[in-house]
């Protein structure tokens, strides 16, 4: 599976292709990047993390995606996964996105995930989606706004992998304009 938008080209992660690893490596070790999601142990867990996606993604036939310009050039990644067992409302799924930093501010993440959920929900996964934003990053939680989520204060919860006091345990749910049946 690919998806191509206006300025995108978006696929399945895959262990074996060159260079996926070096740049799912290289985009955690950004210290922009991992600051919030996860610091310093981010990067080491790359190699597990891209396991993980191809798995899923070949298991039901959405999940995370590699997203490149279309020049080539490697931007980061968007798409659903499960939400961690952990997370007080799982099971649900999670739209995630995860951008270098010098590809923030231009649209890329509304571009990706608006194709994704299209293209997911075509492919059936769940329509309950949600984003969880670490209540500190605003600027995920613009996307988040943008790609029409809506703040639900009542699945709001301290991340609990996190310790008292962290600056990014308090975390946000937004549901995805899906959730609502009409």
């Amino acid at each position: 599976m690919q998806l191509d938008t206006q300025r995108l080209v978006l696929r399945p992660w895959r262990l074996q292709h060159p260079g996926d690893l070096d740049d799912l490596t290289a985009l955690n070790s950004e210290p922009a990047v991992n600051e919030w999601l996860g610091g310093p142990s981010l990067p080491v867990r790359a190699a597990e993390a891209l396991r993980l996606m191809q798995e899923r993604f070949g298991a039901s036939g959405w999940g995370v995606l590699r997203l490149e310009d279309k020049a080539g050039n490697f931007l980061g990644l968007a798409g659903l996964q499960p939400v961690r067992a952990s997370v007080p409302f799982a099971p649900a799924t999670e739209a995630v996105w995860r951008l270098r930093h010098a590809a923030w501010g231009h649209g890329y993440v509304v571009e990706a995930m608006t194709a994704i959920m299209a293209a997911a929900q075509e492919a059936g996964a769940p329509t309950d989606i949600v984003a969880i934003v670490a209540t500190a990053n605003a600027r995920s939680r613009r996307t988040a706004e943008r790609l029409g989520f809506k703040h639900n204060p009542a699945r709001d919860f301290l991340h609990p992998d996190l310790e008292n006091g962290h600056l990014l345990r308090p975390h946000r749910v937004f549901e995805s304009p899906f959730n609502i049946v009409e």
